[in-house]
C-alpha cells in the first residue's frame, strides 16, 4: 500500500517542492487545514528554531516592550558616566534582541549592578556593569 503523498508547492519560483510519506490518519488531518503549506512550513522553521517565538513568523511583534527594573530602588545610588553608557547600550542590546525584561540589582558592596536580560521566560544574558566602566561582563 502506498503512502499517502503531500505536495508542497511554494509562493515564489526561489522556492522548492518536496515530498512528504505520511501515515493516512495525519495526512487526512492535514488535508482539513485552510493553508496546509503555510501549516508545514511553520511547523519545519519552530521545529528547526527558525521560529521568532515572540512574532511566530509574521516578521511584526506588536506590543513587545522592555520593563527595566526600578532604578531609583538601587542602593549603591547613582550611576557613574561610564555606568550609565553600558546600561544605555544593554538597553539598546534588549531592544534588538525584542527582550521583554531587563532585572538590575546591585552586587559586589555597590561596585557593580548585575542584570538578567529575558524575553517572555528565556534568558538571554546575564552578567554585571562595573562602576566607572561602560563595559558588559556576561556570565
Amino acid at each position: 500500500m502506498y503512502s499517502t503523498m503531500l505536495y508542497t508547492m511554494s509562493k515564489s519560483a526561489e522556492k522548492q517542492r518536496v515530498t512528504y510519506r505520511l501515515d493516512p490518519e495525519l495526512a487526512a488531518a492535514l488535508r482539513l487545514l485552510p493553508n496546509q503549506t503555510a501549516f508545514v512550513e511553520r511547523s519545519l522553521r519552530e521545529s528547526l528554531g527558525q521560529l521568532c517565538p515572540l512574532c511566530h513568523g509574521s516578521g511584526e511583534a506588536a506590543g513587545v516592550h522592555l520593563m527595566v527594573s526600578n532604578l531609583k530602588r538601587n542602593p549603591a545610588g547613582p550611576l557613574d558616566r561610564a555606568s550609565a553608557a553600558g546600561l544605555r547600550a544593554l538597553v539598546r542590546l534588549g531592544r534588538q534582541l525584542l527582550a521583554t525584561e531587563l532585572a538590575l540589582e546591585p552586587c559586589d558592596e555597590g561596585t557593580e549592578l548585575a542584570f538578567r536580560l529575558e524575553r517572555e521566560d528565556t534568558v538571554l544574558l546575564v552578567g554585571r556593569i562595573a562602576r566607572g566602566s561602560s563595559n558588559l561582563e556576561l556570565h
